[in-house]
């Protein structure tokens, strides 16, 4: 059953305050039944506006059996999206697949222990790479290092997420949810869960608050601050606005007045850069000497260089597909979803872009004879719903679609 309001609930949240104890009247509830309910919950004043629908297949009945109320109507389907894509990866990959992350050289390693050429962090498109344990997983790239009798880099640490392409948001979203952590969006080399975090000085509410600093800290990139202080109680109602690659955002909003300081938590706008930028930090306050800056496959390819033939010298798996799906629904994940939706993509065309996934996704469940008529899939995760609910026909409903109260499903 999906209950969704597209005019009186904001930014795509589900109707379901109705759900428990309406889904517990269901069990020995007539069709009839079922539809007086729906049609009484659609008349309340609060969701007169709302559009509502839903599907009901008996478990022990046949798929002819079903029945739902206005089952033709295109809603949109905001993190209920996610069941799509982690049914589609489960079925196409299977529940133990892996992701896998690589530490590649190039070049040769002199008498000495030095790499002429460069590091590579070849990501695999993990969502779950270092999500806390960011230090023991650097220190586990570093011994390997050793292991190859590598002790010194004269070159660069470089960060390879091409296994996904370098469209990380789909072109659906929201401005205001861009440079959130919730909408941090899918990249090959994810690290860290492709989060930062903001702290604010909080004082009386409507002055300023100031920006402590960011956790880890983000060189290069500028932050203008006009966030304020919200009332006590008020909650997190700070924004931060940015988009990937770029090296500015904006932070507005408020932070509540409940103590001297306030956090909340961004997207870091390269996390291929970040990783290769943080290791190299890592390695130097270790006592491995990195002689070129950091940098990504990205930035060199458009700089027109590439790093030559690589050597794998450490790899390291997520935690298996079943797990990861698991996760991602009971926690609405976004990042993982999306990372999930990339891999049905790169299983079934070869290519990991948002369309092909997405297309993939539609095709693959038309070969088993369902029926995709209105079917539209703009990311893995379904944070495009309210960005779009009101411009695409398959996300509103096309008027010439019967709405009768009663149909076969």
């Amino acid at each position: 059953m999906v209950l969704r309001s597209s005019s009186t609930t904001p930014r795509g949240v589900l109707v379901a305050g109705i759900c428990l104890s309406f889904l517990a009247s269901l069990a020995k509830a007539s069709p009839e039944s079922v539809i007086a309910e729906m049609e009484k919950i659609q008349g309340e004043s609060g969701l007169r506006s709302a559009q509502l629908g839903l599907c009901l297949i008996p478990l022990e009945g046949e798929p002819d059996d079903a029945f739902g109320y206005q089952v033709e109507r295109g809603l949109v389907p905001a993190s209920m999206m996610k069941v799509i894509t982690t049914a589609t990866a489960l079925e196409i990959a299977g529940p133990d697949y892996r992701f896998t992350t690589a530490i590649e050289i190039s070049g040769e390693v002199d008498e000495a222990g030095t790499l002429n050429g460069h590091l590579i962090i070849r990501g695999g498109g993990d969502p779950t790479l270092a999500e806390s344990q960011i230090a023991s997983t650097f220190a586990k790239w570093q011994s390997s290092l050793a292991e190859a009798g590598v002790n010194k880099l004269n070159g660069s640490v470089v960060g390879d997420a091409s296994i996904f392409d370098n469209q990380m948001l789909s072109d659906t979203w929201q401005w205001n949810d861009m440079g959130n952590y919730y909408a941090s969006g899918a990249n090959g080399l994810s690290i860290h869960r492709n989060l930062f975090y903001c702290t604010f000085r909080t004082s009386s509410p409507g002055a300023r608050a100031d920006l402590i600093g960011t956790d880890p800290k983000l060189p290069g990139i500028k932050f203008f601050n006009e966030m304020r202080v919200g009332r006590s109680g008020s909650g997190d109602q700070g924004y931060i606005y940015g988009v990937p690659y770029g090296k500015v955002y904006y932070l507005r909003g408020t932070v509540p007045a409940d103590g001297r300081s306030f956090t909340i938590k961004g997207a870091l706008p390269d996390p291929a850069f970040f990783a290769a930028r943080a290791f190299t930090k890592h390695l130097s306050e270790n006592g491995f000497e990195v002689t070129g800056d950091p940098t990504t496959i990205r930035l060199l390819r458009d700089a027109g260089e590439s790093v030559g033939a690589r050597q794998i010298i450490h790899t390291q798996t997520s935690t298996t597909l079943g797990s990861l799906i698991k996760e991602t629904n009971h926690e609405s994940n976004n990042l993982q979803a999306e990372c999930i939706h990339r891999l049905i993509g790169l299983e079934q065309r070869d290519q990991s872009s948002i369309s092909s996934s997405s297309s993939a996704t539609e095709d693959y469940w038309k070969s088993k004879g369902i029926d995709m008529t209105g079917f539209y899939m703009a990311d893995g995760c379904g944070l495009w719903a309210v960005a779009i609910q009101h411009h695409h026909p398959a996300a509103t409903g096309r008027d010439s679609l019967p709405h009768g109260p009663i149909r076969k499903c």
